[in-house]
């Protein structure tokens, strides 16, 4: 039982004599035995605990916690049970549906009585045909044949109605009330006086004034919330116009080699960068004035005086906030590609990769050893692994780079890009332990260790530097001296040199860890890159592994610099990649590429040759974060679902 309703309990004692409550918190008891043996449990039959008073409120607890929906946290209301057995309230499902199914899509409309021009605004469908969907919690497949009205055919879990009719007939039970409690100064009363429909909590008349002043109080963080949204948007939209005015360029070059037999294509390519710019800031116009008028109005709306009208209008305002953020997550996301053989540009804004359709064989029955140790074995284990995620986490903030220090492996650090933090993990509780930050830090996106000097490295897209902290989160220094441009993937090289994806400036640039000298440079040749847009980087031994986002491919250098090889092309057939954002290796050397337009990571031996490919099964939206630890565990994350996942 939260606090919350413990607080709503009355005072006096319910009519109801110490026999009666003893047999209603049994008949709860063996109702939740039954459930944990026929319906929930996963561990197969439960042997019953015997019972004591002392341990009643924990038992309550524990009940409590069993019917909690998995979606909105709140207790089952319709409870509707899937396939897999996990039972959710049926409008959360219907909820989650629609989400997932939403679109984001741009419509037109005359401006100023001119129909001749159009102006282009954002607007929210939902995919008319919703044929299936998965679990909240194992993501197992669920067909839909009668598109969302398919959930209200799903079974009742029983059981659960049972025990929530049980539980609501206790005297623990909020409904049986017959004294109040101010949450703030627990003042009884014998009725209800003011409740907040905002925390849901009973204060007195006296209290009441004082959460209503702190309710005024936080619009201040609307505000400063929206004022680092309208600066979000602003770097975004640099980047938007960074990245067409690199294609332009590009395609400029590339139209010279092709001379007058292409200029009429030249053109045609030229106007449609043109026109996503023009439309980027058209799109990104209509958000900052959404974001400047609803501060406004928060400002405005801080002053009202009728104390009945106060929490609505906090809670619409806290509404419209929450989807002005959402619109500015969704804005500038889209990678534009370029491919100089068929002269064409894409807009990759989602995976598409369907692994059904995946040539390879799927289904082994040889036995791999868990520890393999060489090169055929490890390539095995890749094939025979079946790679269901063993752990998702729904609720990241838009993570980019993973990694875990060499000082303690049971840390996993996440690169939050959006919210200023890099998040600390405890691994084996999977729990939040601790935000890292500085005022200076804007926008992490990289994470690497030095394992000699017991230091980490972020790179900062936003401030163009790389920032360094000691291994007890101690901030030290930047390198703001680089002259980089959105720097991207971070690692350490084989001398404990740094080194930097200058993904702006389409090279990788080996760096002095503690004064930040520049030391060389990889992907530039004779005065010409042989990088676009490198994104992230991976070191095994001495070589150099480099995903080159904007050529589509992953290119291997030693550390002088020398070009050995390169692995793949546009395209969506195994081997090839559209957007290559992360890369990463194992002990082994097995390369594993984020492919992010595909929706899908595909592993590779250190010789090129492809072994597996995990795709649209794993779920994945846009991978933004991969890593393979000492124990061929593969973490990644994505930032377009807002997930980690462990395989």
């Amino acid at each position: 039982m939260s606090d919350n309703l413990r607080k709503m309990i009355p005072i006096s004692d319910t009519q109801e004599s110490k026999s009666l409550k003893e047999k209603r918190f049994k008949k709860a008891i063996n109702l939740r035995i039954k459930i944990n043996n026929g319906v929930s449990g996963n561990n197969g039959p439960t042997t019953p605990v015997p019972v004591t008073p002392n341990r009643q409120n924990d038992s309550f607890s524990a009940l409590e916690e069993l019917l909690q929906c998995g979606i909105c946290l709140e207790r089952l209301t319709h409870p509707r049970m899937l396939p897999c057995q996990h039972t959710f309230c049926l409008g959360c499902l219907k909820t989650h549906v629609t989400a997932r199914n939403l679109k984001f899509g741009t419509i037109d409309s005359p401006t100023n009585n001119d129909t001749s021009s159009n102006i282009k605004n954002p607007k929210f469908t939902v995919d008319s045909q919703i044929k299936s969907m998965s679990c909240p919690v194992c993501q197992k497949h669920m067909p839909l044949r009668d598109g969302i009205d398919s959930l209200d055919k799903l079974p009742r879990n029983l059981y659960l109605q049972s025990l929530l009719r049980v539980v609501e007939e206790t005297p623990i039970s909020p409904k049986v009330v017959e004294n109040y409690r101010c949450v703030n100064c627990q003042m009884a009363s014998a009725h209800q006086e003011q409740v907040c429909q905002h925390c849901m909590q009973i204060f007195c008349n006296v209290c009441w004034n004082e959460h209503l002043a702190l309710l005024e109080s936080n619009l201040s963080l609307l505000v400063k919330q929206l004022t680092e949204c309208e600066d979000r948007v602003k770097h975004k939209l640099e980047n938007v116009f960074f990245r067409c005015d690199t294609l332009e360029e590009k395609i400029k070059k590339a139209t010279m080699a092709k001379v007058e037999s292409i200029l009429r294509e030249e053109k045609h390519v030229l106007s449609e960068v043109t026109s996503i710019k023009k439309e980027g800031g058209i799109t990104s116009d209509i958000l900052l004035h959404s974001v400047a008028k609803l501060r406004e109005e928060i400002i405005g709306k801080s002053k009202v005086s009728n104390n009945n009208h106060k929490v609505t209008t906090y809670l619409n305002l806290h509404r419209e906030t929450s989807k002005i953020l959402e619109q500015v997550n969704f804005f500038g996301e889209a990678r534009l590609t370029f491919d100089p053989d068929t002269f064409k540009m894409e807009q990759i804004s989602e995976g598409i990769y369907n692994d059904d359709d995946n040539q390879q064989q799927h289904t082994q029955t040889q036995m791999v050893s868990n520890s393999p140790e060489n090169l055929d074995s490890m390539a095995a284990h890749y094939k025979a692994r079946s790679f269901s995620p063993k752990l998702v986490w729904n609720k990241c903030p838009r993570p980019s780079g993973l990694g875990i220090p060499p000082w303690d492996e049971n840390k996993l650090y996440i690169a939050a890009t959006d919210s200023h933090y890099v998040l600390i993990l405890d691994r084996s509780k999977f729990k939040l332990i601790e935000r890292l930050t500085h005022p200076d830090m804007s926008c992490p996106t990289g994470i690497t260790f030095s394992k000699s000097r017991k230091e980490m490295f972020v790179s900062d897209k936003w401030n163009h530097c790389i920032h360094a902290f000691s291994s007890a989160g101690e901030y030290l220094r930047n390198f703001s001296n680089l002259k980089l441009r959105s720097p991207d993937g971070i690692a350490i090289g084989p001398n404990e040199e740094l080194i930097v994806c200058d993904t702006g400036n389409d090279r990788v640039l080996l760096v002095n860890p503690e004064s930040g000298e520049k030391l060389g440079v990889i992907g530039v040749h004779s005065g010409v890159t042989q990088l676009n847009f490198p994104a992230s980087v991976a070191v095994h031994g001495n070589d150099i592994i480099v995903a080159d986002s904007g050529n589509n491919r992953v290119k291997i250098f030693n550390i002088n610099g020398d070009l050995l090889q390169e692995i793949g092309s546009l395209g969506k057939n195994p081997g090839q990649f559209r957007s290559v954002e992360v890369v990463a290796v194992d002990r082994f050397g097995f390369i594993l590429v984020g492919d992010a337009g595909n929706a899908r990571i595909q592993v590779f031996k250190p010789d090129g040759t492809i072994v597996k490919i995990l795709g649209s099964k794993s779920g994945f939206g846009w991978i933004s974060g991969i890593l393979v630890t000492q124990k061929f565990e593969i973490i990644t994350a994505d930032i377009k679902t807002r997930s980690l996942k462990i395989f």
